[in-house]
């Protein structure tokens, strides 16, 4: 049976997954970009995100800096977390774990996180705490309700990623990552230093974490498993997009999983609207094995030569 959805219950339901697909969509941009580039599942993403939100929060209620300046420390010393992950972590691990190196990385990654979240419970304690910034302003428009921040994270979102796909795409810095996300080896040969376009990829892709960890944390609060979802979401929107494919690319299936997620929630529970987004997620790569298998390709008619 569909349910009837009055124009107004739309088009809110329309605004707060295009904000929310907003934190999606840059979460995907650093995670596609680490991913693409690396080939590491850097599972301690999630925890980068909750350093960051909680690095700004001690420099704001601790340090006494105001918001702005405690905001912009407090993503770039998560940034500098994330690229010695790869520096002193991953980089070491790989080296010697051999064929295995892919697995290895992926369990460091997953115990990085597990212990991430403790230390934070140990230094910050397990209860959610209040982040306070800037006022917090209600906008009535177009009979919907959001706030100053949904448009301040849309706002960096789309900037950050357009930046990063202008880097990507003018640079020499964006060339230099291109050719180590073709092949790492090649790229050394010419004389690019791979290991240190890693440690640049997990620099930049932190920052969109901890950019979308921060106004997270201004509309509800920080807590110690806050990056438990983003890491999931980030994964999603980077492999339904494609992990080699352009920022704004990624971005823009940010959008479309939240919306798919909001819009689901006509017909189900709040808390199954994530289930949607897997149904996605499994026909997606229901169609890649089709496509890939060689059920189809009995299918596929020989192309004939003159």
């Amino acid at each position: 049976m569909i349910l009837a959805v009055d124009a107004e219950t739309l088009r809110q339901l329309t605004v707060d997954g295009f904000f929310r697909g907003c934190s999606y969509g840059l979460l995907g941009v650093g995670f596609a970009l680490i991913l693409g580039v690396t080939g590491r599942f850097h599972f301690a993403y999630g925890f980068t995100y909750t350093f960051a939100a909680y690095m700004a929060f001690t420099f704001t209620f601790r340090v006494d800096l105001p918001f702005w300046p405690s905001a912009v420390l407090g993503v770039l010393v998560a940034a500098v977390v994330g690229a010695a992950i790869e520096r002193l972590v991953y980089r070491p691990l790989a080296a010697n774990a051999g064929p295995t190196a892919l697995l290895a990385v992926f369990v460091a990654a997953l115990g990085l996180g597990i212990a991430g979240d403790n230390l934070v419970r140990l230094f910050w304690g397990s209860e959610t705490q209040a982040y306070f910034g800037p006022t917090k302003k209600a906008y009535h428009v177009w009979d919907t309700v959001f706030l100053n921040f949904d448009v301040w994270q849309a706002a960096s979102g789309i900037v950050i990623t357009i930046l990063l796909a202008l880097t990507l795409r003018h640079t020499a810095l964006g060339r230099r990552i291109k050719a180590t996300r073709v092949n790492p080896d090649l790229a050394r040969t010419i004389g690019i230093d791979a290991d240190s376009t890693y440690v640049i990829c997990f620099f930049l892709g932190t920052i969109c974490a901890g950019v979308a960890a921060i106004w997270y944390a201004l509309k509800f609060t920080v807590d110690p498993a806050m990056g438990s979802s983003p890491i999931i979401y980030a994964f999603v929107v980077a492999f339904l997009a494609g992990t080699a494919r352009s920022p704004i690319r990624v971005f823009i299936t940010g959008v479309l999983v939240a919306l798919i997620e909001q819009y689901s929630s006509i017909w189900l529970s709040v808390r199954w609207t994530q289930t949607a987004v897997f149904v996605v997620l499994v026909g997606y790569l229901t169609v890649l094995a089709v496509r890939s298998s060689a059920f189809a390709a009995r299918f596929r008619r020989p192309i004939m030569r003159a």
